[in-house]
């Protein structure tokens, strides 16, 4: 089997770092930054993650792993690799969201103006939930950087939509080891769904990351979560913290590795 370009490491110190994020809001001057290679190549989505154009991504130490980012005109490709030892899924209904259950979530901002943002969850299993989120005025915030719930209640507007056209999806759990892997495909159609769906060229998106980790299923008693994110967003609040997202640069072709 070929050695994967990714460097599993499974240390005491990276699982103590995701609890330390864990415990209480994470505050921060500026949003975190990131940045996506273009690449020629298009990465086979598999959920194995040994494709080599792999090893141009940098690493997002978050949330609670790894994730990179590559990009093309064709969209936007994503892999994560964590830990789970106690996964907690197969709970929730088709069309339902997968937040109550352990999953990878992918806050996507086209254009960065907080006016319509998409989220994409999956989970251990494969399983994919997406959903577009409006908001028909300027945001109005507290000072912990979410939406008042007044805003909320009158000018936020969620709705449930299936996957996209061309979106490419897999998710591989190794039981015996708790490593779990996910690749995504965001074709440029959805990425670029606010300007028609036009190819993709170099910009910079607003994007969150968070990694929700239960310990039981839903239901049974005394069930704790873990919510990790990668952006400065408080605990449960990154659906509705949306000028809180990170930047992702999707870097010109000249500038590749």
């Amino acid at each position: 089997m070929p050695k994967s370009v990714f460097h599993f490491r499974q240390t005491r110190s990276l699982a103590l770092a995701g609890l330390l994020l864990a415990t209480g809001p994470v505050r921060a001057e500026e949003p975190p930054r990131a940045t996506a290679e273009y690449v020629a190549i298009d990465p086979k989505v598999d959920g194995v993650l040994e494709d080599a154009v792999w090893g141009k991504a940098s690493v997002i130490n978050a949330p609670a792993g790894e994730t990179r980012f590559l990009w093309n005109e064709k969209g936007v490709y994503v892999a994560f690799r964590g830990v789970e030892k106690t996964p907690v899924m197969g709970h929730a209904k088709e069309g339902e969201s997968l937040h109550e259950e352990d999953a990878f979530e992918l806050f996507l901002d086209q254009r960065g103006d907080h006016r319509q943002f998409y989220e994409v969850q999956i989970d251990p299993a494969g399983r994919v939930f997406v959903k577009t989120h409006i908001l028909t005025a300027e945001p109005r915030l507290t000072e912990e950087g979410r939406l008042t719930p007044e805003f909320g209640a009158s000018e936020l507007w969620r709705y449930v939509i299936p996957p996209p056209e061309g979106f490419l999806s897999a998710s591989r759990l190794n039981r015996e080891t708790g490593e779990w892997t996910v690749e995504m495909f965001l074709p440029a159609s959805f990425v670029n769904r606010r300007d028609d769906g036009a190819p993709l060229t170099p910009r910079t998106l607003r994007i969150h990351l968070v990694r929700n980790n239960w310990d039981l299923a839903k239901g049974e008693e005394g069930r704790q979560l873990v919510s990790i994110s990668w952006a400065p967003v408080l605990e449960k609040h990154a659906h509705i913290s949306p000028t809180r997202m990170g930047y992702l640069e999707l870097k010109k072709p000249s500038e590749a590795k």
